[in-house]
């Protein structure tokens, strides 16, 4: 959690953390694999509705929407991780 992050903020994407983490075990993915893709895949999305209302805003700050894309696309190695464990079973990626 960073310090600019509200509880509320932390508990929803702490919600649909869980919530993915229940899909994926229901589809027969173990706990703590499930765990593990749900929080990479968090981490990997966690700045994205930041930086889409800075570029959404009428009058956008060019150095915060910088810092936010860096952030962004610092946190899609995560996502990467992400895909890594799900295609490691020779599961499909989802189109």
């Amino acid at each position: 959690m960073n310090f600019n992050e509200s509880s509320m903020e932390f508990d929803l994407y702490e919600d649909m953390r869980l919530k993915l983490t229940r899909a994926l075990v229901g589809a027969g993915r173990g706990r703590i694999e499930a765990e593990r893709i749900s929080l990479y895949v968090m981490q990997g999305v966690r700045e994205v509705p930041a930086l889409l209302n800075a570029l959404a805003s009428d009058r956008p700050n060019d150095s915060e929407t910088r810092r936010l894309l860096e952030l962004v696309l610092d946190n899609a190695a995560s996502l990467d991780k992400a895909r890594a464990l799900l295609l490691a079973r020779g599961d499909e990626p989802v189109n």
